[in-house]
C-alpha cells in the first residue's frame, strides 16, 4: 500500500488568484476553484474582472500594431517598448484586484474532482 503524499495548501492570496486566472478569461464565469473547493464570484469581482479582460484585449491589439510596426521598421526599441507596456499592464490588473481574494468568494460546498 503507498500513500499519496498530501499537500501543503497554503491560503488563498491575490497573488495565487491572479496567476490561477491569467491564461484564460476570468470575466467568463462565475464560479472560481481552489484546492478543489469551488467557489462562486462576488458580483465586484466578476466586474472587476471584466475590466482586467478589457485591459488582456487591448494588450492583444498592441501587440498586433507592435508586429507589424516593428517588422515595417526593424527596430529592436518597439518590442523593449511593447514588453515594458505589457509589464505595466499586468501589474495594473494586479492591483485592481482586491486586497483580500477570499472576502469575494463564498463556498458553494461543491468539491471539485480530483483528476
Amino acid at each position: 500500500m503507498s500513500k499519496k503524499k498530501k499537500e501543503q495548501i497554503l491560503p488563498l492570496t491575490r497573488w495565487q488568484y491572479f496567476f490561477k486566472a491569467l491564461y484564460h478569461n476570468a470575466a467568463a464565469t462565475t464560479e472560481f476553484t481552489y484546492d478543489r473547493v469551488v467557489y462562486r464570484k462576488s458580483q465586484e469581482l466578476q466586474e472587476i474582472e471584466q475590466r482586467s479582460a478589457k485591459i488582456n484585449y487591448l494588450l492583444l491589439v498592441l501587440m498586433m500594431a507592435m508586429i507589424v510596426i516593428a517588422t515595417r521598421l526593424q527596430n529592436i526599441y518597439i518590442f523593449v517598448a511593447y514588453i515594458i507596456i505589457v509589464i505595466v499592464g499586468q501589474i495594473v490588473r494586479y492591483c485592481m484586484l482586491p486586497k483580500d481574494i477570499k472576502a469575494h468568494l463564498t463556498d458553494t460546498g461543491r468539491r471539485a474532482r480530483v483528476r
